[in-house]
Formats: C-alpha cells, structure tokens, sequence
C-alpha cells in the first residue's frame, strides 16, 4: 500500500492487489481523516498481473495535484511472457 497527501486532511491510498481472479490489479481510492472514504475502489491497471509471477515490491505514488496521481508498479501480464515490467499511469481522483 502506498499513501499520498491530497489536501488538508486528505489522502489518496493506492495498494496492489491479487484478490481479483483474474490476477494482480493496482487500486485507487480517496480518504478523508474526517468522514472516512471519499470514492470507492478504482481498478488503475488496464492489464491482469498473472498472480504465478511475483509482482516484486516496486510500486509507487506520486501527488502532482489534490486531483492528478501519478502510479507505477511491477506486475508480468499476459503480454509480457511470465516477465515483470514496470508500468505507470496518470489517474485523475474525485473526492
């Protein structure tokens, strides 16, 4: 799990995850230290990790705004052959 400050008493939380049977998945979501959370589980990565592949422990997030996240993480996907790669993307938050 990674947090990122998001304004006053605000955090975005991130955390990578194999709950889903289709495999490895990178969520998204928004918390308030005051009413708790402010959005539900956004799904990030467009692509499964195969869950046979540890996904390794890199995996990060960025603040460039209260509204703009900047996540990457490792994960091997169908269309990697079993190798782990390094993605990233840009996630626009609502709280």
């Amino acid at each position: 799990m990674q947090v990122t400050g998001a304004g006053d008493g605000i955090a975005d939380v991130a955390w990578l995850s194999d709950s889903n049977p289709n495999g490895y998945a990178v969520y998204l979501r928004a918390f308030s230290v005051h009413s708790g959370w402010l959005s539900p589980p956004v799904v990030v990565s467009t692509q499964y990790g195969d869950t046979s592949v540890w996904p390794g422990d890199t995996f990060g997030i960025s603040a460039l705004s209260s509204s703009r996240i900047v996540l990457s993480w490792g994960s091997a996907t169908s269309t990697t052959q079993k190798k782990s790669e390094i993605w990233a993307t840009e996630v626009h938050i609502q709280q």
